[in-house]
């Protein structure tokens, strides 16, 4: 109160009072001021702070946009990002890392394998072993992404993470060479994560791991290629997160609203989309280049086909005949009634299109086919869409695809299978003609029957075979009796008729896989296999008694006809011979044997 003391004395009661006043007022401005102040900077506090996590998280949408549409670039990694990410972080809270160290994470997860993007295709791509030069090029990618980051000023750490990635735990990764706790613990993270992951998807090389297999592999590869704590770690979240389910995650999960969400991953979907089509021809081109045998073309293209388009049946038909389309190889639903169907050339959907060479996309047409009979039920087919193979000028073929559902191919699956089916036309070509060149080099052009280079490779085939199974084949060398007397009365025409009518009755006379061949002039040999000598013998009587009832219509119409027969040896693997040489010498001494005692017999008679 001394203050007022004073001032009542300089200015009286009344004054006083009405300066204790005012500055009564002025204090509560002041502290009205600061309190108004203090909320201010709350409220600037917390508009920072927003506008902090609105930047963070347009950062990570961009980082995630252009991520993604790299990976989706790829069709062997679509999903990869997403899950390394994943995995990536919950083992990451799992090791209680900062959410500075943790927001590196999730940046390094979706950027480490930028450095791809210098990769030439074909190694990446590469269904074999790398070579060394190869090798060095693949190892090069964490240094190039390292580099391609450098110059973003990423407010946490990122560029070591990128480039560290592929280190391994006891030294021997790359690109340094670092060893244990020198690496960053972001990227030994990420390379758990990472591996994890690429175990999940499927490679040119390589099938596709289930999630238990994935993480069987990682605990292998604790204390060599991971560190051991990050494993134990992982493994802890591994069930957390459902990875272990069968299910991998192979869809990307963008942080955005689900109208910009639905959009975006369309555009993935076309970007994979296009890059499956790209890799799909590829594959293709490279499959089909060194081939010439039809059925392996056929199966690499019904497989790239299933890759390449929406279907759930493909099915390759060739011209069986100047009437009939034959399915050649059939894959996907009902394939075991579409193989071997057969179509009518000119009429319907199949017969036209391949007549006409036109393509047809239609509904499934139940009378397009002639379907095998087999006890597998039938799935419904509803559409169908049939593409014409052509070379130089003629159709070949058509490839068919098949959907259970209506109107399932477009323009664009059209599109597709034309680019496919330009390429296998110039390989299926020239896999026929490569047959046909092969057949007449193994066919003898009097008889119809294999010739003997044809005969002594199928005879080391099935010695090959019995050798593992332990069996046993029998090996008839026949020769024509008194075939000289016919040439000599009859001429060449007729003699040739007489080994064409022999060479008949021996391959009518023998089962579908075994082999009957004309060796040299008037001798053949047959190739009995899983044969013992009884069923040998057997044989050999039945050839011998069918050429003699030939032999006796033939001297009905004309009773100066020669008496041709066979005389017939027989040698058996193993207990007569242990090689084709071995056997071939056998059975042809004991043919000679068996035609003395013919003619000895004949002689008595």
């Amino acid at each position: 109160m001394e203050e007022c003391t004073v001032f009542q004395t300089i200015l009286g009661t009344s004054g006083a009072m009405f300066l204790l006043g005012g500055l009564a007022a002025t204090a509560a401005w002041h502290w009205g001021f600061r309190a108004a102040a203090r909320k201010q900077s709350q409220r600037n506090a917390a508009g920072l702070a927003g506008e902090r996590a609105a930047s963070r998280h347009l950062c990570f949408s961009t980082i995630e946009a252009l991520a993604y549409a790299i990976e989706a670039s790829d069709p062997y990694n679509y999903g990869h990002l997403d899950c390394v990410q994943r995995c990536a972080l919950a083992t990451a809270r799992a090791l209680g890392l900062s959410p500075e160290e943790t927001s590196g994470l999730r940046a390094a997860a979706l950027l480490h394998n930028i450095g791809r993007l210098g990769v030439p295709g074909h190694i990446l791509l590469k269904p074999g072993s790398l070579t060394p030069e190869e090798q060095e090029k693949l190892r090069a990618h964490p240094v190039l992404g390292a580099r391609i980051l450098a110059s973003i000023p990423f407010p946490y750490p990122v560029v070591p993470l990128v480039r560290h990635h592929a280190e391994h735990w006891d030294g021997n990764g790359y690109p340094e060479g670092l060893k244990g706790t020198e690496i960053p613990l972001g990227a030994r993270i990420l390379a758990v994560a990472g591996a994890y992951s690429a175990l999940l998807h499927p490679r040119p090389y390589r099938g596709v791991y289930t999630p238990e297999q994935a993480l069987a592999e990682i605990e292998a590869r604790s204390g060599t290629q991971f560190d051991p704590a990050v494993v134990a770690a992982f493994r802890t979240v591994a069930a957390q997160l459902r990875l272990e389910d069968g299910q991998a995650m192979i869809a990307p999960a963008l942080s955005s609203d689900t109208g910009a969400h639905d959009e975006a991953r369309a555009a993935l979907e076309d970007i994979a989309a296009a890059q499956r089509e790209t890799l799909s021809l590829y594959t293709l081109a490279q499959s089909l280049a060194g081939s010439l045998h039809l059925e392996a073309i056929a199966s690499t293209l019904l497989a790239i086909i299933r890759e390449a388009v929406p279907c759930d049946s493909c099915v390759l038909f060739l011209p069986e005949d100047d009437e009939y389309l034959r399915a050649n190889a059939a894959e996907g639903v009902n394939a075991r009634r579409l193989l071997g169907s057969m179509a009518r050339i000119g009429s319907y959907l199949t017969g036209r299109a391949f007549f006409r060479g036109e393509i047809m996309r239609a509904s499934f047409l139940e009378d397009d086919l002639l379907l095998r009979d087999v006890s597998d039920p039938w799935t419904s087919l509803r559409s169908t869409l049939i593409i014409p193979l052509s070379a130089e000028g003629r159709c070949i073929g058509t490839i068919n695809v098949y959907a259970e559902e209506a109107d399932a191919f477009d323009i664009d699956t059209e599109r597709v299978l034309r680019l496919i089916a330009t390429q296998a036309s110039h390989a299926i070509d020239n896999a026929q003609r490569f047959s046909e060149v092969q057949e007449s080099a193994y066919t003898d052009s009097l008889t119809g029957l294999r010739n003997g280079r044809y005969l002594r490779e199928f005879l080391e085939r099935e010695l090959n075979r019995v050798q593992r199974e332990e069996g046993s084949i029998a090996v008839l060398n026949i020769d024509v009796d008194k075939f000289k007397q016919v040439n000599d009365r009859y001429g060449h025409s007729t003699g040739d008729q007489a080994l064409r009518d022999v060479a008949e009755i021996l391959r009518t006379h023998v089962r579908n896989y075994d082999l009957a061949a004309r060796y040299a002039g008037d001798e053949f040999v047959v190739i009995l296999s899983r044969a013992d000598r009884l069923a040998a013998e057997v044989v050999a009587t039945k050839l011998k008694r069918a050429v003699d009832r030939h032999v006796q219509k033939l001297a009905a119409r004309d009773v100066d006809f020669p008496p041709m027969g066979l005389s017939i040896g027989i040698a058996i693997y193993p207990d007569e011979g242990q090689d084709l040489q071995g056997l071939l010498c056998r059975s042809d001494a004991a043919m000679y044997e068996d035609k003395q005692a013919r003619r000895a017999a004949r002689e008595a008679a």
